[in-house]
């Protein structure tokens, strides 16, 4: 069972004998026109003599998968998280983009407290874990949103409650960012993007920044990571 896109465009590149790059970059074009991901891989397989329901993805498992990885270890999901923001605010090359990591930052808050595994130390494949999670949010959120030119444009139809729910928050979110606001990881408030320090909003992070360290450690243990912060004394 495939879970990414690279995946099924590897696949179709083996089985055709079509560059990967050309594959691909006829797929991005196709979504950039608005034309459903899965409805592009299939319409490529079809026009190379090879069977769409052998390439096809489901964002239901998808989204498992998601909370399998975040949920096997505590320490391993806030060391994702983490690095995850830190992607998202990068300039570089490999910034990772933000209607994907709205997508990470919904399921995990989904995710019930007690159904998180305490472990001390994060797994020694984390790093694995983490290119996974990248991979897997980037296709869910080309999966159940629609796509123009300029971006996010909608949600896809014929979406499940959950499903549905988490598209929804992606495109507000995105729509958000797109007008120059941002909404706070830490209490949530929408602030105007130019004023937030990473991805905090400025009142968190200077409360953050205030704390004597024998106060950051009581706060951290409040602070569940990214998207999962509990209100604690320091941002009262």
């Amino acid at each position: 069972m495939s879970l990414t896109a690279r995946e099924i465009l590897h696949r179709i590149a083996q089985d055709s004998g079509i560059s990967y790059r050309v594959i691909a970059q006829r797929v991005n074009s196709d979504v950039q026109k608005g034309i459903p991901l899965l409805k592009s891989l299939h319409r490529v397989a079809t026009e190379n003599g090879l069977d769409p329901n052998k390439f096809t993805l489901n964002s239901e498992d998808i989204i498992k998968e998601i909370e399998r990885i975040m949920t096997e270890n505590y320490s391993q999901t806030l060391m994702i998280s983490a690095v995850l923001a830190r992607m998202v605010e990068s300039k570089d090359r490999d910034r990772f983009p933000a209607p994907a990591f709205f997508a990470f930052l919904e399921i995990m808050s989904n995710i019930p407290d007690e159904s998180m595994i305490r472990k001390k130390e994060p797994s020694e494949d984390v790093d694995d874990k983490t290119a996974a999670i990248i991979e897997m949010s980037t296709t869910l959120v080309s999966l159940i949103c629609q796509w123009g030119k300029d971006g996010i444009i909608g949600i896809a139809p014929s979406l499940d409650d959950k499903t549905k729910s988490i598209a929804k928050s992606i495109y507000r979110k995105t729509k958000l960012l797109q007008s120059g606001m941002w909404v706070c990881l830490s209490c949530g408030e929408i602030v105007n993007v130019k004023e937030t320090y990473a991805l905090l909003c400025r009142k968190c992070n200077a409360a953050l920044a205030d704390a004597t360290s024998s106060a950051a450690k009581r706060r951290e243990r409040e602070r569940t990571g990214y998207g999962r912060t509990k209100k604690g004394s320091l941002l009262e």
